[in-house]
């Protein structure tokens, strides 16, 4: 008999009834019910969630044609503490939301090129996202070419490049919140006239050129920021991004807001040091920045499941006692 010994596990998971869970693993040795996710799309039906294992080796690019939920173990696992037992992150290709895909879910991934959004209802959630040449240097492209689509949520992610949009078919309720955005050839938030929607909480070094859209309580690191038909809320600028009023802050030296990356991890360098001038300035009462919020960033992109970031095992056992095991394991 084995003893186990749960700290810290409090949670609640809820999915529908009739969804199935599935484990991905390129491993093939792995006892996992895929190995890839052309095999698990072709087989699981709409709705189920796919569990996808760490691995050194990406499992490709792949096309998404049904609803699911789509979840890695994080990012940065071995930078920041209590990630996961195993510091393996998921890695991905590059990731298309075709015609079919309405209402699924990723999380936890790393998106090794870029991703391309062509359906409604679709939730980027506490992903790392890169960005390829090909697809106009955008980590995440919103793309109304075929038809209209709409309430598109990027959430708590880390997009090394921009989010752009293409098409000239309305791309509306689009929600972008508590994410690190970063372009150094194009806009690290750039969207058309026909996109509209709010953006708040965010993180931004580029280029930042949007409208039809509410900002608040973002900080602008660096870059320019077009002001055409949105609506301005304590949002935070290095320079005049943002226009006097409505508690928007201009000219703020930016080492004065973040803790700084010496001896911080890549995504932990973007939380407010004390006395930030970004501490308690946002539009609900809480902070500007991606810290901030309802649904504050969580580091290392941990998708909101149990991580079991500690396995205590002894070597040996024996046949009456068995082993003494202690799993340590947290909610984010």
């Amino acid at each position: 008999m084995k003893k186990l010994t749960f700290l810290m596990i409090s949670f609640v998971f809820t999915i529908s009834t009739h969804a199935k869970l599935w484990r991905v693993n390129i491993n093939a040795a792995i006892n996992a019910n895929f190995t890839s996710f052309v095999a698990a799309q072709s087989t699981v039906s709409a709705n189920d969630t796919l569990y996808f294992e760490g691995s050194t080796i990406s499992y490709g690019d792949i096309t998404v044609t049904k609803p699911l939920v789509i979840i890695g173990p994080g990012y940065f696992l071995n930078e920041n503490p209590q990630t996961q037992s195993t510091a393996i992150s998921a890695k991905l290709g590059k990731v298309i939301f075709n015609t079919g895909s309405i209402g699924s879910v990723i999380t936890g991934m790393e998106v090794q090129s870029s991703m391309t959004i062509s359906e409604s209802n679709i939730s980027v959630i506490k992903c790392l996202v890169y960005g390829t040449s090909s697809n106009a240097s955008n980590s995440i492209l919103l793309n109304s070419t075929i038809s209209s689509i709409g309430n598109i949520s990027i959430l708590g992610d880390y997009l090394t490049s921009g989010i752009g949009s293409s098409g000239s078919n309305s791309i509306f309720n689009v929600l972008i919140s508590n994410n690190y955005i970063k372009s150094n050839l194009y806009s690290s938030i750039g969207l058309g006239t026909y996109v509209s929607g709010e953006i708040k909480n965010n993180i931004s070094e580029g280029d930042f050129g949007v409208l039809n859209f509410k900002l608040s309580n973002n900080i602008v690191k660096s870059g320019s920021v077009t002001l055409n038909n949105n609506t301005f809320y304590n949002n935070i600028g290095y320079g005049s991004q943002f226009p006097i009023g409505n508690a928007n802050q201009q000219n703020v030296n930016m080492n004065d807001v973040f803790v700084g990356s010496t001896g911080n991890s890549t995504d932990g360098q973007w939380q407010l040091k004390q006395y930030s001038p970004a501490i308690g300035k946002g539009n609900d009462g809480t902070d500007c920045g991606m810290f901030g919020g309802s649904s504050p960033y969580v580091l290392s992109g941990l998708p909101s499941i149990p991580a079991i970031y500690e396995i205590i095992m002894p070597a040996t056992g024996d046949n009456i006692n068995g082993i003494d095991v202690t799993i340590k394991a947290k909610i984010h």
